[in-house]
C-alpha cells in the first residue's frame, strides 16, 4: 500500500510527455540537387505556397514574416517575367539599335526582381523556422522528479 502513490507518480511521469503532443506537426524542409530553392513538406506531402499560408494562419510569430514574404513574392514575380520577357525580346532587337538598350534595361528589371525574390525565400524560410521553434517548444513538457533531502522534510518532489 505504501509504494500505490510512487507507482502513481512514475506513471504521471513516463505518460505526460505522450499526452502532450500536439496535432500540429513540423514542416519539413528538403532542398533541391543544387541546395538553392527549398521544397517544404509534411508527413511526406509537399506543400505549396497556399498550403503554408493555410497553417501559417494560426500562429501570428511566424505569420509575421510569411506576410513580408507573400509581399516579396507578389513584387518579385512581374518584375522577373518583364526582365525576362524583355531579355528574350532584345534578342530579337539584335540588328537594330533597340536591343542593347532594350536587353540591359531588362536585366536591371530581372536583377531588381531577383532581389526580391530572394528575400522572398529568407522570409519563407525564417517563417518556417519560427513556427517549427513554436511547435517544439510547445511539444515539450517541463516536469521533473527530484528527491529533496532537508532536517525537516524529506521524499520526491515532482514539479511541472
Amino acid at each position: 500500500m505504501k509504494y500505490v502513490p510512487l507507482v502513481c507518480l512514475i506513471i504521471v511521469l513516463f505518460c505526460a510527455p505522450a499526452f502532450s503532443q500536439t496535432e500540429a506537426k513540423m514542416i519539413d524542409v528538403e532542398l533541391d540537387f543544387f541546395g538553392g530553392k527549398p521544397q517544404y513538406s509534411v508527413s511526406g506531402k509537399k506543400l505549396l505556397h497556399k498550403d503554408l499560408e493555410v497553417i501559417m494562419e494560426n500562429f501570428p510569430e511566424p505569420k509575421i514574416s510569411f506576410e513580408k514574404a507573400t509581399k516579396r513574392k507578389k513584387v518579385a514575380t512581374p518584375l522577373l517575367a518583364i526582365g525576362g520577357a524583355g531579355m528574350i525580346a532584345s534578342l530579337f532587337l539584335t540588328t537594330t539599335d533597340a536591343g542593347p538598350p532594350v536587353f540591359w534595361s531588362s536585366f536591371g528589371v530581372f536583377m531588381v526582381g531577383a532581389g526580391y525574390f530572394q528575400g522572398y525565400l529568407v522570409n519563407l524560410q525564417k517563417s518556417v523556422n519560427t513556427y517549427n521553434q513554436n511547435l517544439y517548444n510547445s511539444g515539450r513538457t517541463r516536469s521533473s522528479l527530484d528527491i529533496k533531502i532537508s532536517p525537516s522534510q524529506t521524499g520526491f518532489v515532482y514539479s511541472f
